[in-house]
Formats: structure tokens, C-alpha cells, sequence
């Protein structure tokens, strides 16, 4: 009796795992629907960089920048005359919400650190469908080329 129980829930065990591993494969190639995901209000992604040099507080503050990306498509690049809000392509805003979404399911940064003494810190911030913030990274990023790269996606739409 107890063995037969023993083998039923280690048959329940394997099953449960096997489900499992096929719906997060299948939400993994699932496509974003874009027009769905632009009809939420408020930011996906911020990111704030700030000086990690020595400085005086005014020049630390001086010194915080924030880039962000919002759900209807807009990416905030602010510069010294206008906040600048450009609509970003579909294809931008579908990649930066895919890293993000990536990011924080598997908690891609987790262990990642640079060994640098100063510069410039970022913290990118995602904000899920129902407005919770994740941490997706805090630190130097001077050699990730995905954290790189999502810096890169936004500031592109900056004004020259």
C-alpha cells in the first residue's frame, strides 16, 4: 500500500512538472500583443542613471538622469529645453518589453556585477500590467550588452 502510494505521487510529481514546463514553453513563444499592451496606463520601464564618483551633494543630484519608456509607446528623454516624448516603433517597444519581461522571470541579473570604482550607476526599473515595480538591475553596466543595448533602444530617439 504504501509503495503504490509512493509511486502515485511520484507519477503526480513528474506529470505536474511536464505540465508546467510546457505552458512556460508556450508562453515564451507566445507573440506580444502590442495594441493590448498599449492600452495600459502609466511607465514600463525607467531607467535612472546617476554619478558613483566623488562629488558634493549638489553635483549628485545634479548628476541623476532618468530615461523611461511608457505603455502607450512613448519613450521620456528629457533635455535641458523640452521633455522629449517620441512614439517609439513596434518593433522597439516589443523588444524593451521582452527584456524586461525576461529579466525579471528569471532574474537575469541577479548575480551580475561589474568591478568598477566609479562612474555612472543605473537602475532599471519594470513595472508589470498591474503597476508593481520589479528591480530588474542596479549598478555599472559598462559591459552588458543587453542592459547596454536597452539604454541604447531608447536614448536612439533622442533628438540630434
Amino acid at each position: 500500500m504504501k509503495n503504490a502510494m509512493k509511486d502515485s505521487i511520484k507519477l503526480i510529481t513528474v506529470l505536474m512538472m511536464f505540465v508546467l514546463s510546457l505552458s512556460i514553453a508556450g508562453c515564451r513563444n507566445s507573440k506580444v500583443n502590442i495594441e493590448e499592451l498599449k492600452q495600459h496606463k502609466g511607465p514600463m520601464l525607467v531607467i535612472t542613471s546617476m554619478s558613483a564618483g566623488e562629488g558634493t551633494v549638489e553635483e549628485f543630484e545634479d548628476s541623476i538622469y532618468e530615461i523611461s519608456v511608457s505603455y502607450d509607446g512613448r519613450a521620456h528623454i528629457p533635455n535641458p529645453i523640452d521633455d522629449y516624448e517620441p512614439m517609439m516603433s513596434d518593433e522597439d517597444f516589443t523588444k524593451l518589453y521582452k527584456f524586461c519581461v525576461d529579466a525579471v522571470e528569471k532574474d537575469k541579473f541577479a548575480d551580475y556585477k561589474e568591478d568598477v570604482s566609479d562612474g555612472t550607476v543605473y537602475t532599471f526599473t519594470f513595472y508589470d500590467l498591474e503597476g508593481l515595480s520589479h528591480e530588474i538591475y542596479s549598478g555599472y553596466c559598462y559591459s552588458n550588452k543587453d542592459l547596454q543595448d536597452a539604454i541604447a533602444t531608447i536614448t536612439d530617439y533622442t533628438i540630434d
